[in-house]
């Protein structure tokens, strides 16, 4: 299996590895990284994306535009953030790095206490148990999917300014 999600140039597969080709051009293979996959994709005018997985294929069309269009942002009531509202700095962390990844920096750390306070599983709190295995599981998800998942589930509600405050603090720790 292998689907592309084509407006961010991600995908997933339960293949070893993945290329991406865009109008024909390779953007080079990946090695599963958590069945993940993250290609840097130039979009100028309409580009066709195609990923190849061993004999699996999926393909996509993503087109560029000047201004977005506010018919496709996501306004029901208690939707948490769109992922094009994220900003992301080259060689900076971003709410869409893995929890793993974050956590290895001694910034990103600092970050994390501040998003586990904001949803009531700071210092002292019972969190979310599970031990270690949960813990390891827990770090392949970006900081965005696991907010997503979480819901109502803790004590606070996380507000899409809450993230969106918490992504721009996360621009400013920079990568290993």
């Amino acid at each position: 299996m292998v689907r592309l999600h084509p407006l961010r140039g991600s995908q997933y597969s339960n293949q070893p590895e993945v290329e991406l080709f865009a109008n024909g051009v390779s953007m080079g293979v990946q090695k599963a990284e958590d069945h993940f996959f993250r290609f840097t994709v130039p979009n100028n005018g309409t580009t066709e994306l195609v990923a190849v997985a061993g004999d699996l294929r999926d393909s996509g069309t993503i087109c560029h535009v000047d201004q977005f269009d506010e018919s496709y942002r996501l306004k029901e009531q208690g939707a948490i953030l769109n992922w094009f509202d994220i900003t992301e700095k080259e060689g900076f962390f971003s709410l869409n790095d893995t929890i793993k990844d974050i956590s290895a920096t001694e910034g990103g750390r600092a970050v994390m206490g501040e998003l586990m306070a904001m949803v009531g599983m700071g210092a002292g709190s019972s969190g979310m148990g599970g031990g270690a295995d949960l813990s390891q599981m827990l770090g392949g998800f970006t900081i965005l999917r696991l907010t997503n998942l979480m819901g109502n589930m803790t004590e606070n509600k996380i507000t899409k300014e809450m993230l969106l405050a918490l992504n721009e603090r996360l621009n400013n720790v920079p990568r290993p």
